[in-house]
């Protein structure tokens, strides 16, 4: 496996954890218990149509958000190390 395969697989398992923490803290459980309710609303105020199509959107915006949180993820990693290295703490 190549070195840059190794550092991806690593900064998977750094963003994953950090998923995992920030789902058993009470900022998600709140975040959480918020999306029940609205998805309990959508089932009794929508449509058929109109619920399907507000979960294709809700879909989507899941889908980008989590892109941009691993883009961000890795980017402050890269910063950090930058930042280090020009404060000479690493070579």
């Amino acid at each position: 496996m190549s070195v840059n395969k190794e550092y991806a697989l690593f900064i998977d398992e750094l963003l994953s954890r950090a998923v995992e923490e920030f789902k058993s803290s009470d900022e998600y459980n709140l975040l959480k218990e918020k999306l029940d309710t609205m998805e309990r609303d959508c089932d009794t105020m929508l449509s058929k149509a109109e619920k399907d199509f507000a979960v294709e959107c809700f879909e989507l915006i899941l889908e980008v958000d989590a892109k941009e949180e691993q883009y961000v993820y890795r980017k402050g990693l890269q910063d950090g190390v930058s930042i280090l290295k020009s404060l000479g703490v690493l070579a």
